[in-house]
C-alpha cells in the first residue's frame, strides 16, 4: 500500500524543490532549506506552501519552465501530470492490500485506490475507520498518492452515516470501478474492453439480485429463471451505443427491450422486471420516482 522506496524518494525530490520555489515566489516562511534533512519546516507552514501552490497554477507551471532544482524531464513530467489532482474532502473508507480506499463527497461518489508514500496510510490515519480528511490526491505516473499532507477533521460516524458510506462504495464500484489513475487515457477503448467492463460491473448487481431472490420463498428454478431474463435485459444495455449499465435503467429502456420481443416471449419476463425494479428500489439503487415510472409501464403490457 506504499509507494517503492526508490519512487518515495523520487517524490520528495520532486516535491522540495517545488515547495521550496512556490516559497520564494510568495515570501511565506524565510531562508527554506534546500532539503529537508538540513532543515525541515514546521506542518503549519508546509500547509500555507501547499495552500498557495495548488491556489495558483501558475506556480507549477513557471517552475517546470524555469527548471531551477534542475530535475531531469520525466520528473519534470510528473509536475506536470499534476494538473490532473483531485483535491477536497475524502473518506478514508478502508484498507485493502492494494491501496486505501478514498471516497469523495461527489454524486455519484467516485472511490479512489490510493498509495502511502513512505508510510502505510494505517500508520498515519489509524485503523478505525472511516476517517473524514481534507487532502489532494495526486498522480504519481500510473498511481494515486496524495501530496504528503493531510487534514483529518474530528467527527463521529453513527451507525446512518457509516450504512451511507457503505452504499456509496457499493455504488462507486458498480458504476466506475476504483479509480486507480488519474492520468487522462490514452486512447479510447476498444469495444470488447468496454463490453467487458461494463458486464463486470452489470454482474455485481446481478449477483446482488440472485442472493435477493434466494431469500425470499422463491424456488432455486425461478429465481435462475428471473436472473436469466435480467441477464438479458443487461447484454441488451451493453450492445447500446453508446452502452449503458444496470444503474441506469428508465422507463424508456425498458418498454423498448420489452416492444421489440415477441408478446409470447415478453410475457414470462415482466415478473422478472418487477421483481427485479423492487430489489433496486429496495436497495437504494434506483430513485423512487424512477421505479414508480417503470412499474405503472409494466403495468401496460398486462392489458
Amino acid at each position: 500500500m506504499i509507494l517503492h522506496p526508490q519512487d518515495a524518494e523520487r517524490f520528495y525530490r520532486i516535491w522540495w524543490p517545488l515547495l521550496r520555489y512556490t516559497n520564494a515566489k510568495r515570501g511565506i516562511i524565510p531562508d527554506m532549506a534546500e532539503s529537508p534533512e538540513q532543515g525541515p519546516i514546521s506542518l503549519s507552514d508546509a500547509f500555507e506552501i501547499r495552500k498557495a501552490l495548488w491556489e495558483d497554477d501558475s506556480l507549477r507551471e513557471a517552475f517546470i519552465t524555469e527548471n531551477p532544482a534542475r530535475l531531469p524531464p520525466e520528473d519534470l513530467d510528473i509536475i506536470a501530470s499534476w494538473q490532473h489532482r483531485r483535491a477536497g474532502r475524502f473518506f478514508v473508507f478502508r484498507y485493502l492490500k492494494k491501496y486505501t480506499i478514498f471516497l469523495d463527497e461527489g454524486s455519484p461518489p467516485r472511490a479512489y485506490g490510493v498509495l502511502g508514500i513512505m508510510s502505510a496510510l494505517e500508520e498515519i490515519i489509524g485503523p478505525y475507520l472511516p476517517v473524514l480528511i481534507n487532502t489532494v490526491l495526486i498522480p504519481f505516473e500510473d498511481k494515486i498518492i496524495y501530496d504528503s499532507l493531510l487534514s483529518p477533521y474530528n467527527v463521529m460516524f453513527g451507525s446512518s452515516m457509516r450504512e451511507g458510506l457503505k452504499l456509496s462504495y457499493r455504488d462507486a464500484q458498480e458504476r466506475e470501478g476504483i479509480i486507480t489513475s488519474l492520468l487522462p487515457a490514452t486512447g479510447s477503448a476498444s469495444a470488447d474492453e468496454t463490453k467487458e467492463s461494463f458486464t463486470h460491473r452489470n454482474n455485481m448487481v446481478l449477483s446482488d439480485f440472485r442472493k435477493a431472490l434466494y431469500k425470499s420463498s422463491l424456488s432455486p428454478k425461478m429465481v435462475e429463471q428471473h436472473t436469466a431474463n435480467i441477464t438479458a435485459f443487461s447484454d441488451y444495455l451493453i450492445d447500446q451505443n453508446p452502452p449503458c449499465l444496470l444503474l441506469d435503467i428508465d422507463t424508456r429502456s425498458v418498454r423498448n427491450y420489452l416492444d421489440d420481443l415477441e408478446a409470447k416471449d415478453r410475457k414470462g419476463k415482466i415478473t422478472s422486471f418487477k421483481r427485479f425494479i423492487r430489489f433496486m428500489f429496495d436497495s437504494n439503487r434506483l430513485h423512487p420516482e424512477t421505479a414508480w415510472d417503470i412499474e405503472d409501464a409494466l403495468k401496460t403490457y398486462r392489458k
